[in-house]
């Protein structure tokens, strides 16, 4: 009787363990899926690209509240040079040299969000996923708001 109490008694504490481990196996598990929902590193099928990997989509609409859309030119690649600002078309000198030193920047950093300041204001920039097509786009950090893009 008492080997068979004792077996009893090992089994249950076998069991227990084995809870445990599977217990927290599913917590790693989880957490692993739930990290790989937010990486943002590139796979080995696209570590070849040479196209940085596109951004959340702009959430402010183009042109912004109170905004007009300004068509300042061409820029870096020979992309159109698209403002949302309240200043007119006397912001284009401004946007174009934000979009210049975007690029600048960009030619030293291949992939992720790059920051300039131009006139002491600091901008960041990178590429956003349109619909359909990806942008490169520079959004002031001031209470102006003005956005900067550049379309094909």
């Amino acid at each position: 009787m008492r080997t068979t109490a004792r077996f009893t008694g090992l089994t249950a504490k076998i069991a227990g363990v084995t809870a445990k481990i599977a217990g927290a196996t599913l917590v790693i598990a989880t957490a692993l899926v739930l990290g790989a929902c937010n990486d943002n590193s590139s796979s080995s099928s696209s570590a070849t690209s040479t196209h940085p990997k596109p951004n959340a989509t702009s959430a402010a609409p183009f042109p912004a509240a109170g905004h007009d859309a300004i068509q300042c030119g061409t820029g870096p690649w020979g992309l159109a040079v698209v403002v949302s600002t309240a200043h007119g078309t006397d912001f284009c000198p401004t946007a174009l040299s934000v979009v210049n030193a975007y690029a600048d920047e960009r030619a030293k950093q291949s992939n992720g969000d790059i920051a300039v300041v131009v006139d002491t204001i600091r901008w960041v920039c990178g590429e956003r996923q349109g619909n359909p097509n990806p942008y490169q786009e520079c959004a002031s950090q001031n209470e102006s708001a003005d956005r900067v893009r550049l379309l094909s």
